[in-house]
């Protein structure tokens, strides 16, 4: 009930205010090296606290995939303090419980609770990050499920296709391009993936972010309070870096999924580096041209119920993809509907028009924010370690010119590289495809292992 009522209370002060002007976003460090945000959320009696951590896919070594999953999961399964069932009855009876999630670049531990029993709710919350359970008989059976939920057999094809495609790109040396180690995975035991917690959950490692009703002089108290005695043996952040090769030419790859009736296609290009300029005005032409491939390949070619170019410098990563699922006998006429869409985006660039409504949509994601999930997301201290700059974005697209994009267009939207990872139904889709030849068959054993 209190949950409900949490989420009510900001619905409620969103339709009183269907924008937020930019909170003056303050921060601190306590002496164990913890970085704390806190970001003011209007006058809702309740405060959202997100933990990011600096660790995901990018920090396994080779046999260790999957582990910040893992990690991430079994925070949600006891602490020294409370069993798994007591933990879920203690966040209950506050109304709220507690997610955590891993990708590729970071993790995020977060929980919402009433101001009247936020103190209580930081004390389970610090428990659960300083003091994790790993038990062993919950940790097999959720080792159990992801084996049997990542099981290249089951695996419906844009799942399959995104696998091949990171392996395409990225190759087994880079963590990103590895997937899950079956054997290895079942004989994961506690005390290994303690190790890798007590690695990569530090203080150092670590940012706290306090969304809500709160000020500096109450925030800093509380951090104090329940993380200021949070050590570690390992102390620094995570420094990660890796290449990815340039992508010179049209490669094509496929993966088979026996009695599929569609196929799924990925199409992977490499972008602008995160954070740096280009990839500002890099998101500005990708706005359109996902817009592009909808009008050209949905609506005039009739050949999917949706396509889109996704760029996300959060993850850490250059590359760009475009997504799409069509009937199997579509397959080779949605790659040569693609190919001249991508040359007309290339050749022609884009009009004033596109522009500006490119601009207003980014404009309106922003401004359009109404509750604290959002604003801690968009200032995400992991990614964003300056939160001034994420203040000026609206400023900086501001700046930029219509000739800017088509610079941009240029740089990276070369109609002759690029690499597409088809899965489907050999049988079905072979025969359509001319260059089928030509293309690298992908299988189980290509992924498998280190």
């Amino acid at each position: 009930m209190k949950k409900l009522f949490i989420s009510l209370l900001i619905l409620i002060e969103a339709l009183y205010c269907q924008s937020q002007t930019f909170p003056g976003v303050q921060q601190f460090q306590l002496a164990n090296k913890l970085k704390v945000f806190v970001i003011p959320f209007r006058e809702i009696p309740a405060t959202e606290i997100t933990l990011y951590v600096n660790c995901g896919k990018k920090n396994e070594i080779p046999g260790q995939q999957s582990y910040s999953e893992i990690v991430a999961n079994c925070l949600s399964l006891g602490c020294e303090k409370f069993d798994r069932v007591q933990l879920q009855d203690e966040f209950f009876k506050l109304g709220t419980d507690i997610t955590a999630s891993s990708n590729e670049n970071y993790t995020t531990v977060s929980a919402r609770f009433l101001n009247e029993n936020l103190e209580k709710g930081l004390d389970l919350f610090s428990s659960v990050i300083m003091n994790p359970l790993f038990p062993d008989e919950e940790l097999k059976q959720y080792i159990s499920r992801i084996v049997d939920f990542n099981n290249l057999n089951k695996m419906d094809i844009g799942s399959l296709a995104s696998v091949f495609s990171n392996l395409s790109v990225y190759g087994l040396n880079n963590p990103l391009g590895r997937y899950f180690y079956k054997d290895q995975l079942i004989k994961v035991t506690p005390a290994v993936l303690k190790e890798f917690y007590s690695f990569n959950y530090t203080p150092g490692n670590a940012r706290l972010v306090i969304c809500g009703k709160t000020d500096l002089v109450s925030a800093k108290a509380l951090a104090e309070k329940y993380f200021g005695s949070w050590n570690a043996p390992y102390g620094e952040v995570n420094g990660v870096n890796f290449s990815i090769d340039p992508i010179k030419k049209i490669e094509i790859g496929f993966i088979n999924r026996n009695g599929a009736t569609q196929a799924a296609l990925q199409w992977n290009k490499l972008g602008p580096q995160p954070m740096t300029k280009d990839a500002d005005v890099f998101r500005i032409a990708n706005n359109v041209f996902s817009m592009i491939l909808f009008k050209e390949i949905r609506e005039e070619g009739g050949k999917t119920y949706g396509i889109r170019s996704s760029y996300d410098p959060g993850s850490g990563s250059s590359v760009f993809s475009i997504t799409t699922q069509v009937r199997s006998e579509e397959v080779n006429n949605t790659m040569v509907l693609f190919d001249q869409t991508l040359k007309d985006f290339y050749d022609k660039g884009i009009n004033q028009e596109q522009f500006n409504k490119a601009i207003k949509s980014i404009e309106k994601s922003i401004t359009g924010m109404d509750n604290p999930s959002s604003w801690t997301r968009f200032f995400n201290p992991v990614v964003y370690p300056n939160p001034d700059t994420r203040k000026n974005i609206i400023n900086q697209l501001k700046l930029v010119s219509l000739e800017d994009v088509n610079k941009i267009i240029k740089k990276y939207y070369s109609p002759d590289s690029y690499k597409l990872i088809i899965a489907g139904n050999e049988d079905e889709v072979a025969p359509l495809i001319p260059q089928w030849n030509s293309i690298k068959k992908y299988t189980a054993t290509d992924i498998s292992g280190l």
